[in-house]
Parts: structure tokens; sequence; C-alpha cells
């Protein structure tokens, strides 16, 4: 039996179950006293939804800081959109009494420069009959006097275009100065009301940041079912306080997390069989239950990640191991008792036993010696 039976070491580990994805901790970010609770234990919940709204504010003999800041700001956004409003108004009235005068030149322009179209049409007809009357008082027709008067007339209808053309230069230059206006106007009641706008957003940051200094609302990160409530409404939190538990709204499958050693990792592959004992199905009663490797970390697992986990082991100070997380997956995920049926939760502590690597009987009762062998042994030359 020595020479020819065999025996795979064993190491027993500590471990507890799980779900993927796991049950999400929240906690307290912020200091103060909660004031609402939005959800219930065994509530479903989506991303983003509302869970606790917290308040940080703090109070003076004058009243509660953050209301009264939130008071001037309001007051003075109401006084910033009096005069946004009272802008846009002007800006109207403005525009529209110089769009107004516009027309108004437009139409005089329209008018005296037909009026000086007749009037050059007329010109032009005393021209000729100016001529005439030289032609006629030539051979004696009329006299003198009559060609006198007839050249005054159509120079006195000359200085009247002259006259006409002047004041429908005035109408012309008119209309291009108000245009130039309407735009100059314009322009500065939109970089005013741009100004004031601006003010208004930066009060309304500045709301937004009071807000934020007076009540935080605390909301889910992820779906699922609310599975704990830690703090009800009145009672006061500190930061990092855990809040609730949410737990996956369907869950699957149950995983086993384990910490192996690194004496033992070597001689674990996926698919082996471990033994399994839950702390609270204790094997006295319930026997030792089967699970198989399903993954293997080979890198060590980080001290910040074993904090998350209740069964991971802790390092004492002098005596860090390196801990590889091993997943396993349980054969039984609900285990029978008395015609019940007890399922499987997180967070529940196991011991696992892992079979390490094979050897016959007598290699195992010699191997004190190969320890004396190599602490023998002196320099190795390769």
């Amino acid at each position: 039996f020595i020479i020819v039976g065999t025996y795979s070491r064993r190491v027993n580990v500590s471990g507890e179950v799980t779900t993927w994805p796991r049950a999400v901790n929240i906690y307290s970010g912020v200091q103060g006293f909660v004031v609402r609770q939005f959800v219930h234990e065994g509530q479903l919940i989506k991303k983003g939804d509302p869970v606790y709204l917290i308040d940080i504010s703090k109070s003076t003999r004058n009243g509660i800081v953050t209301d009264n800041h939130r008071r001037d700001i309001e007051n003075q956004l109401v006084r910033v959109d009096n005069i946004i409003s009272r802008l846009e108004e002007s800006k109207k009235i403005t525009l529209d009494t110089l769009e107004k005068q516009r027309l108004q030149y437009t139409d005089a322009f329209r008018r005296s420069s037909d009026i000086i179209q007749r009037a050059e049409e007329g010109i032009k007809i005393m021209k000729n009959n100016m001529e005439n009357y030289r032609y006629y008082q030539s051979k004696g027709l009329i006299n003198k006097d009559q060609l006198t008067n007839q050249v005054a007339l159509y120079y006195q209808q000359q200085n009247n275009l002259l006259s006409l053309s002047g004041q429908n230069e005035q109408n012309a230059l008119q209309i291009t100065t108000l245009e130039s206006q309407i735009q100059t106007q314009a322009a500065d009641f939109d970089n005013r009301i741009y100004q004031m706008e601006l003010q208004r957003l930066e009060l309304q940051k500045e709301l937004v940041n009071t807000d934020v200094e007076g009540e935080i609302i605390i909301r889910a990160l992820s779906d699922g079912k609310v599975d704990s409530l830690s703090v009800t409404v009145g009672q006061m939190v500190n930061t990092g306080d855990s809040l609730l538990q949410v737990i996956p709204e369907n869950i699957e499958n149950y995983y086993l997390i384990l910490w192996v050693p690194n004496d033992a990792v070597p001689y674990i592959s996926a698919g082996d069989k471990v033994n399994i004992r839950y702390e609270a199905f204790p094997s006295e009663k319930f026997g030792q239950f089967s699970a198989t490797v399903k993954t293997i970390s080979r890198t060590p697992a980080s001290t910040q990640e074993m904090l998350t986990y209740k069964g991971a082991p802790q390092n004492t100070p002098g005596a860090s191991v390196p801990w590889y997380k091993v997943i396993a997956t349980p054969e039984k995920q609900i285990i029978r008792y008395d015609e019940k049926y007890l399922p499987l939760e997180n967070g529940m502590k196991a011991e696992s036993t892992l079979f390490l690597e094979k050897r016959r009987i007598y290699q195992w009762m010699l191997s004190p010696f190969y320890d004396m062998k190599h602490s023998a042994t002196g320099p190795i030359n390769d």
C-alpha cells in the first residue's frame, strides 16, 4: 500500500458566495441628515433612480445659510429678467420707430424722384419753347420782352429743379443714415441683452451650487432590487456610511470566490473539482458540496479588491501573503432540506478543500528527507 498507494495534497481555503454582477453597496459621500426616503426594501429600481435626500445645509441665527443665499440669488434673477424684458421692449420700440422713419423717407424719396422726373420733362419742353421764342424773335414775330420772360421762366424752373434734386438727395442720405442706425441700435441692444443673459447664466450656476450645498440626492448606480436599507429619515450620516444594498434583479447563478495562497495556485486548473462547506449549512448536518473551478487569476489580488469581500483573509503586518482569486461554480444552487429548498445567498461564508498534486505515499513519507537534502546542498552551478 505504501509503495503503490497515492495521496493528493490538500489545502483548505476560505471564500464566500457571490453573484455576477455582484451586490452593490451604496455609501454616503457627504455628512448630513436624511430628510426623505424614495424607495423601500424589495423595490425594483433602475440606474439613476433617487434613493435618499440628504440635507447638508448649515444654520445660523439668521436662518439656514443656503436658503438665504438661494433667496438672494432668486431675487437677483428676477431683477435680471426684468432688465432683459425692458431691454427687449426698448429694442422693439426703437427699431420700430426708426423703421417708420425709414419708410417715411423712402416714400418721400420715391415721390420726389417722380416729381424730378416730371420736372425734367417739363424743363426740356420749356427749353424747346425758349429756343422757339428766340427763333420767333429773330423773325420779328415777337418782341424782346416776350423772349426775356420766356428765358426767365426757363431758368426759374431750372432753379426749382435744382432745389428738388437737393431735397431728393437729402431723402436718400437720410434713408442710408436710418438703415445704419437700425443696424447699430439692434447690435447695441443685442450686446446689452447678451451681457445680461451672461449674468443670468452665472446666477443660475450659482443657484445650482447653492442647491448642491443644501441638499444632495443619492441615486442608484445600477439596476436591481433594494435588499436592505441602512438608514431612515431623520438619521444623521457621515461620509462613507453605508446607505443601502442593491442586488441583481434576476440571479441566474451563484459563484464561489475562493482565496488561494501562492503555494497552491500552480496545482489548480479550470475544471478541477473542489469540496465546499458552507457556514450556513454545517457539514455535520448537510455534508460537503461539490463545485467546479471556473477561472483562476494569474496575478495576486490587490488589497483594495480583497477589502470588498467580507470573507477575504486579512494579511497581518509583517506576514503579507499573496492571495489569488479563484472562482468556482457550485453544482447545487439550491439545497434541499426537510422538504424545503434553501437557496444560496450573497455573502455566505464558505470553506473549500482544494486537491493539489498527487504523489505516492512513500514519496510523501520521504519528503522530510528531501527538505534535509535541500538544506544541506551547497551552491548550484548550472
